[in-house]
């Protein structure tokens, strides 16, 4: 079981107000409220635990409406904290907690929902900032800055490991400095836009920053929006760490262009997706076509020709509208999925729904297509293993699985007839919306039809690590069977890990991912 406790019991001394910071308002609404909002978005979220006092409960009127225990708080934060854990620890069978702040009013569901996965792996993940100024301490002491680091919440645990270390008396602020030495903890440093409200003069910027980011008024003029609003947390932590220059000029490009692009479209509002990696994506309004998704791509990745033509040959049997797009700013207009969630494999009707469609509406190739972008899927194999020596690690496990799946491919697969597929068709490309499932961010591929089942195969048992891998994929390769051959298949989804092994050597710092994408191909050969 997942759960969040929010700390919500502070008197904020140093912020100068009649009542706590948390029960101000921003825009007519509590501070509270927007992390009680950025809660109830989280979609790992099994319970939650408010600690407060209780005098001000009838300040938030999002706690009204949630189902969530409230817990008198204590004189200090460490109390506060153990009266939360002990209704838990007294209460439900707890894996993880997630630990908020209440005046944090930037956080957001996703964030909440990476934190918990991120636990399956460490015992800790605590939300970090680097110290870029002068560093020192009040005897004069100079420091070394890259010693040390801020510490803030969000912060995860694994629940038992830190209830049985708890102290209450612990002196200092940082929570996982309770925990055992040698525990696995994460230090996030991507989550940049962390204000924990302290003083009262942070009020106006939080809500400059909550109500003014992507509401246009005056659809004539740039300066109404701040530029820097379009910077993301998933482009800071991917685009702008490998590519800063590259990046900004993009932004720049984007934020020059946007203004014709809210005429032409009759936009009304947008907001920055935060947790998109690969692009920048909008979720926008819009009086001709209504709720929208916005999505500009830059020229350094390489992919908006191929998505724009996968998206202009999928099936709208299963895939969302591409309703315009203009490929000289590298962008497209869509439908917006409403309310949206990730597929699970566990709405199996929906699943079996959406996998009929791609199956027997798959776009069969021939020779009369001009396929401009979208590759053939043995090519990029090969590709792959010319490029091997550009391995940063694991490079000759990566190899050795690249020969073999070419070798496999050519043989199980040679023949085969080809099809214009999505490509990359895992929970993350699939969003449900309440009815039925729908994709999304095709990468676009010419290969064989089984291709498009092994990608959610492969996601779906690696996000599930206490049902065991192999059991799992015993599971969904017993359901996808009902859609192509099993051994088929298996050959596939053997053939489908040898790449991705590739690329989940450029994806992540450490071989874990890798090793792990190694050990499915090792129990799927068992079942050839």
């Amino acid at each position: 079981m997942n759960i969040v406790i929010v700390m919500s019991g502070g008197v904020g001394a140093r912020f100068g107000a009649s009542i706590p910071k948390q029960y101000n308002l921003i825009a007519g609404k509590p501070v509270i409220d927007y992390v009680l909002d950025a809660v109830s978005e989280s979609e790992k979220t099994d319970r939650v635990v408010v600690v407060m006092d209780k005098q001000w409960e009838g300040y938030s009127e999002k706690l009204a409406q949630m189902d969530c225990d409230i817990v008198e708080n204590g004189q200090t934060r460490m109390e506060s904290l153990y009266n939360g854990m002990k209704l838990i620890h007294d209460s439900y069978a707890c894996e993880k907690i997630v630990v908020v702040d209440a005046v944090a009013p930037f956080l957001y569901g996703q964030l909440i929902d990476d934190y918990f996965d991120k636990l399956d792996k460490y015992d800790a993940v605590i939300t970090s900032q680097k110290i870029t100024g002068g560093f020192t301490d009040i005897h004069d002491n100079n420091l070394d800055r890259e010693e040390y680091i801020i510490t803030q919440s969000p912060e995860g645990f694994k629940f038992d490991l830190l209830w049985n270390n708890f102290d209450v008396n612990f002196p200092y602020q940082e929570t996982a400095g309770m925990l055992p030495k040698g525990s696995k903890r994460y230090y996030n440093y991507d989550f940049k836009n962390n204000l924990k409200l302290t003083y009262d003069f942070e009020l106006a910027y939080a809500e400059f920053a909550l109500t003014n980011i992507g509401k246009i008024n005056k659809k004539s003029n740039i300066a109404y929006f701040d530029k820097n609003i379009l910077i993301t947390e998933g482009i800071k932590s991917f685009f702008l760490r490998k590519e800063p220059e590259k990046t900004m000029r993009w932004i720049d490009g984007i934020y020059a262009c946007l203004p014709e692009l809210i005429a032409k479209w009759d936009i009304t509002s947008f907001l920055p997706n935060q947790i998109s990696r690969y692009g920048l994506v909008l979720q926008a309004d819009s009086k001709k076509y209504g709720h929208v998704i916005i999505k500009f791509i830059p020229e350094f990745v390489g992919r908006y020709e191929r998505e724009l033509e996968a998206m202009r040959l999928l099936p709208k049997s299963y895939m969302c509208s591409l309703i315009d797009f203009d490929e000289s700013k590298r962008v497209m207009l869509l439908s917006e999925v409403r309310p949206a969630k990730y597929a699970s494999f566990d709405e199996n009707i929906k699943l079996t729904e959406m996998f009929t469609n791609v199956i027997k509406d798959a776009v069969l190739y021939h020779d009369d297509m001009e396929l401009k972008f979208i590759p053939e899927y043995g090519l990029e194999l090969d590709e792959k293993l010319s490029n091997i020596d550009t391995v940063p690690y694991c490079k000759e496990e990566v190899r050795a699985v690249l020969n073999e799946a070419i070798d496999m491919y050519k043989d199980a697969f040679g023949d085969a007839k080809r099809y214009v597929l999505h490509g990359d068709l895992h929970e993350l490309n699939i969003l449900d919306d309440g009815n039925r499932f729908w994709g999304i961010d095709p990468s676009g591929m010419l290969a064989p039809i089984e291709l498009e089942c092994v990608r959610f195969i492969r996601n779906d048992v690696r996000n599930h690590p206490a049902f065991g891998y192999e059991a799992r994929f015993k599971l969904l390769l017993d359901s996808f069977s009902r859609f192509v051959d099993r051994d088929r298949l298996i050959k596939m989804f053997i053939i489908d890990m040898a790449y991705c092994t590739f690329n989940s050597t450029f994806e992540n710092e450490l071989p874990d991912e890798t090793y792990l994408d190694l050990e499915l191909i090792d129990i799927a050969k068992k079942m050839i």
